[in-house]
C-alpha cells in the first residue's frame, strides 16, 4: 500500500465531512492508498501539519479535504519539498477542484486521484502568504471581511451573495494604485492577480489564466459606482467584461498594489484581516511567483486557455 496523510476541516463545507470522510478513506484504500486522517483545530494549523508531514518524509502525497482554503494551508506548507498535493472538494466553492478537473463528489475525486501524475502547478506569494487560485482587492474583499463565518457555514454562497449585495450599496469604491512588472497602471477600483481562470463559481473572471505558464493574469476594474460595479460583476457572470473598456487584462509576473483601508483583501476566497476594517493606513501588497511550483496530483495536466488577451490602459 502506498501512503499518504489526509488533512481535513472539520467544518468545511458546512459540516458534511462526516458524510464524506469514510468514503474518502475506503475508496483510497481500495485504490491502493492507505491514508492517515489529520484533522486541523484552528486556522492556519494545515500548513504547519503538511510541512511537518513533508519534513519527515513519510508519505508521498498529502491530501486536502475541505474548501479552498484548506488546500491552500496544505500547499503553504509543502512548498519546497517534493511530496505531492491532493485536492478533495470538501468546502464551498471548490474552485480548486474545478480548475484541476476533478470530480465534484469527494470520494470521485479521491479515486481519480489515487492513479493520477504529479504534475507542476506555480504557487503565488502575497507577502510571505503562499496562494493558489488568485488575490483580489475591493468590493469582494470588503464582502468577505464583514461576512459572518455561522452564516457562511450554514448557507454557503448565498451568505456570500447576500454579504456582497450589501457591501455594493454601501461600499465607496475607493482607488488602488497598481505597479505591474515595474510599469505604473492607471488606478482602479478592483483588481485580481489570478492562476487559474474561475472565480466565485465557474465564472472566468481571468480565461487566459492557467497554473503552468509561470506567470499571472491581472485584471482590473476602473469604473466607479453601483451602476457600473453592477455591469462588471454581470459582465464575469456572462464572460464578457473582458470587452469592457473600463476593464484591462494582462500577463505578469509580479505585481505591486496599494489597498485603501476602505478597501477589502481576500486570497482564495478568504478575507485578510488588516485590510478592509476601515481605518488606519492602506496595505501594500506584493505578489510574485513562488521560486519553485507545486507538486499537484492531478487527472492531466492543465487545460489548454486562449492566449492571454491584450492588456488595455
Amino acid at each position: 500500500m502506498r501512503r499518504a496523510a489526509l488533512i481535513y476541516n472539520p467544518i468545511a463545507g458546512r459540516g458534511r465531512w462526516e458524510r464524506v470522510l469514510e468514503a474518502v478513506l475506503r475508496t483510497c484504500r481500495r485504490e491502493g492508498f492507505e491514508l492517515e486522517p489529520v484533522p486541523t483545530a484552528a486556522p492556519g494549523q494545515a500548513t504547519d501539519l503538511a510541512g511537518d508531514l513533508a519534513r519527515e518524509g513519510r508519505v508521498e502525497a498529502v491530501f486536502a479535504l475541505g474548501g479552498d482554503g484548506t488546500a491552500r494551508e496544505v500547499a503553504a506548507g509543502l512548498l519546497g519539498s517534493r511530496t505531492a498535493l491532493g485536492i478533495l472538494p470538501g468546502g464551498t466553492a471548490n474552485l480548486m477542484a474545478l480548475a484541476l478537473g476533478l470530480p465534484r463528489d469527494p470520494a470521485d475525486a479521491a479515486a481519480v486521484l489515487c492513479h493520477a501524475p504529479a504534475s507542476s502547478f506555480d504557487a503565488g506569494l502575497a507577502g510571505a502568504s503562499a496562494f493558489l487560485m488568485m488575490i483580489s482587492a475591493g468590493l469582494d474583499g470588503r464582502a468577505l471581511a464583514a461576512l459572518d463565518r455561522g452564516l457562511k457555514t450554514r448557507l454557503g454562497k448565498t451568505a456570500v451573495a447576500l454579504q456582497g449585495v450589501r457591501e455594493w450599496w454601501r461600499y465607496g469604491y475607493p482607488e488602488i494604485e497598481i505597479v505591474a512588472d515595474g510599469e505604473q497602471l492607471p488606478p482602479a477600483t478592483f483588481l485580481a492577480v489570478c492562476n487559474i481562470p474561475y472565480y466565485g463559481g465557474s465564472y472566468r473572471m481571468a480565461p487566459g489564466a492557467r497554473p503552468d505558464d509561470r506567470r499571472f493574469e491581472l485584471v482590473t476594474f476602473h469604473g466607479s459606482g453601483r451602476a457600473a460595479t453592477l455591469a462588471f460583476i454581470l459582465g464575469v457572470m456572462s464572460g464578457r467584461h473582458t470587452r469592457r473598456a473600463d476593464v484591462s487584462v494582462r500577463a505578469v509576473e509580479e505585481v505591486v498594489f496599494t489597498v485603501p483601508p476602505e478597501a477589502g483583501l481576500q486570497v482564495d476566497g478568504d478575507p485578510i484581516p488588516r485590510a478592509g476594517s476601515g481605518g488606519g493606513e492602506g496595505a501594500t501588497i506584493v505578489v510574485r511567483l513562488a521560486p519553485d511550483p507545486l507538486l499537484v496530483l492531478a487527472p492531466a495536466a492543465p487545460a489548454a486557455h486562449p492566449a492571454h488577451p491584450e492588456g488595455r490602459t
